[in-house]
């Protein structure tokens, strides 16, 4: 029989759980500025601003093309739009506690851009950028293009290849899925990180060069957003299971998975 643990150890294992319940609640509850894998407002500035605001109109026109197109051939299906944005919306808004007062974040991006196709998923990523940036100070109005680049172009597009790569391979779903989810997710924070580098160097008197910040970067984040990304590799994946266990018949008319197949 295993022994059982001491008085003094039960308290040291309570106190240390109340106070990582204390320091998430202050994470979570108290008003911060938003530093997190959302690019924060004011870190890019000047043309790059406008350059990445001019793309993320762009996507967001092919978006809309991509949702009139959804409809025209899925009518019945309509809702599953509303579905997909609230997934973006909802799980990006997820703060995970990462270095000095910032935040990580899963994307959900992937397994919308599977299920919905990547043009839908721009818009809809979009959609819900400008509502985080208006209410809950999360990216900002002038990094709304570049994060929209991160998470919608890059995070959908690349999850949803490596989805169709892992279909194509006569993967199962829940590989499949996972695949989506891995790339797509470790794909997004590759990308900001890129983007977050570029900014630094080209501020005025920086003190890195491109390299290193982006060494920086990727290091002080990937503690976090490694197991984040495996965390959104398993959910994309069983989410796609259960998806064509309970309803075989939408992901077969969605044309994400071909045949009633089990799981």
């Amino acid at each position: 029989m295993l022994p059982l643990p001491s008085a003094p150890g039960i308290r040291i294992a309570a106190r240390r759980c109340a106070l990582f319940f204390a320091a998430w609640g202050l994470v979570i509850c108290l008003p911060a500025p938003a530093h997190a894998m959302h690019i924060a407002e004011g870190i890019i500035t000047g043309w790059p601003a406008l350059a990445y605001t001019l793309i993320g109109f762009g996507l967001m026109g092919v978006g809309a093309k991509g949702i009139q197109k959804f409809q025209s051939e899925f009518p019945e299906r309509r809702p599953l739009i509303g579905m997909g944005a609230a997934i973006i919306f909802f799980i990006s808004l997820i703060p995970i506690p990462a270095f000095t007062g910032t935040t990580s974040h899963p994307c959900g991006t992937p397994l919308v851009a599977i299920l919905l196709g990547p043009r839908v998923t721009f818009a809809l990523t979009g959609i819900s950028l400008l509502l985080q940036a208006a209410f809950f100070a999360h990216g900002g109005f002038g990094t709304w293009g570049a994060n929209l680049m991160a998470l919608g172009l890059v995070g959908a597009t690349f999850g949803w290849s490596a989805f169709w790569v892992a279909r194509r391979m006569g993967l199962p779903i829940m590989a499949a899925g996972c695949a989506g989810g891995l790339v797509g997710d470790i794909a997004t924070y590759a990308f900001s990180g890129l983007v977050l580098a570029t900014a630094l160097v080209m501020a005025p008197h920086p003190q890195y060069d491109f390299g290193a910040y982006l060494a920086v970067i990727y290091a002080a984040y990937a503690p976090t957003q490694i197991p984040i990304a495996i965390g959104e590799m398993l959910i994309t994946g069983l989410a796609l299971r259960h998806a064509l266990r309970q309803r075989p018949e939408v992901l077969e008319d969605l044309k994400v998975w071909q045949s009633y197949a089990a799981a």
